[in-house]
């Protein structure tokens, strides 16, 4: 059975004067002749095989069918116009959703957000810090920042940052271990994230080092890089974190490295969005301010 819509420039015409109760009014509306919106009314008629129009002297009224199709008819077009809306290209002004990883969300664009903000007043970005990725094509968020390499080819990805991942500590730390080789590390209290090439196993065993054997370790394992960034500036362990989220801390002396050595595999931050959003605009004004020099995600 087929659905399509038959006589659908007629309907349009016909709930136009449905709401005008007049060819001449609706005609002005849609830009037609007079004698275009009666032809299209008079063909709708016949095609249902009932009047939708009588005349009560000069004014034109109704009929009980007329009302029972206007009525369904302006609710269908109304249903119309908000699809189109909402697949419309939108203008660079309005809401941005930007989601991302707690870590980079906390650390490194909340601090400089206000930057964008004085660029594009217009647009209003709302920032969610979620370890769950959300689909980019659901229309819950335009805009993914984190570590996933894209495999969705209706996306597009943008590297916005390659940092080595170090191991860190406090400068009170520092003073009572006095690190002078790897295995100096194994008497403090190692924290890790949960990611497999960037464990404590990984790192020791690139410095060829059996730390796994030992029963003395004492072991932390945190559910975000801001979770263990945390836990070292209190002065609890040793952690194996991206040094450009603590770049700052490093600067000021905060925070030191423990050891010369970084892991071997670096990691990246990338930012995804949907190639075919309608939001385009407001999503390249974000992307490219992001991905400038100057905002360039050094923390």
């Amino acid at each position: 059975m087929s659905h399509r819509v038959t006589h659908l420039k007629a309907s349009h015409y016909f709930s136009v004067a449905s709401q005008t109760l007049s060819y001449t009014k609706a005609a002005e509306q849609l830009s037609v002749s007079q004698a275009a919106v009666s032809q299209q009314i008079r063909l709708l008629e016949e095609y249902l095989g009932v009047s939708l129009f009588y005349r009560v002297g000069r004014e034109m009224r109704l009929t009980v069918h007329g009302q029972e199709l206007a009525r369904h008819l302006t609710q269908a077009f109304e249903h119309v116009s908000n699809g189109l809306e909402s697949v419309k290209l939108e203008p660079l002004e309005g809401t941005l959703r930007v989601s991302g990883l707690q870590s980079f969300v906390s650390l490194c664009l909340m601090p400089k957000l206000w930057r964008f903000s004085d660029l594009y007043p217009g647009v209003n970005v709302k920032l969610f810090s979620s370890d769950e990725r959300e689909d980019i094509h659901s229309g819950k968020v335009d805009v993914i920042i984190d570590n996933h390499i894209n495999t969705d080819d209706n996306a597009d990805q943008d590297l916005l940052v390659s940092s080595e991942v170090i191991p860190v500590f406090s400068p009170e730390l520092a003073a009572r271990i006095k690190v002078k080789q790897p295995t100096d590390l194994l008497r403090c209290w190692l924290i890790q994230v949960g990611l497999p090439q960037y464990r404590w196993r990984t790192w020791f065993s690139e410095q060829q080092i059996s730390a796994l054997n030992s029963d003395n370790l004492l072991w932390a394992e945190v559910t975000s890089w801001y979770m263990g960034i945390s836990a070292v500036k209190a002065g609890h362990g040793v952690f194996l974190c991206p040094k450009f989220m603590v770049q700052s801390e490093l600067d000021e002396g905060s925070l030191i490295q423990a050891y010369p050595k970084a892991l071997k595999t670096p990691i990246e931050f990338y930012l995804s969005y949907a190639k075919n959003s309608p939001r385009h605009k407001r999503i390249q004004a974000f992307v490219s301010w992001l991905l400038a020099k100057e905002n360039q995600c050094i923390c």
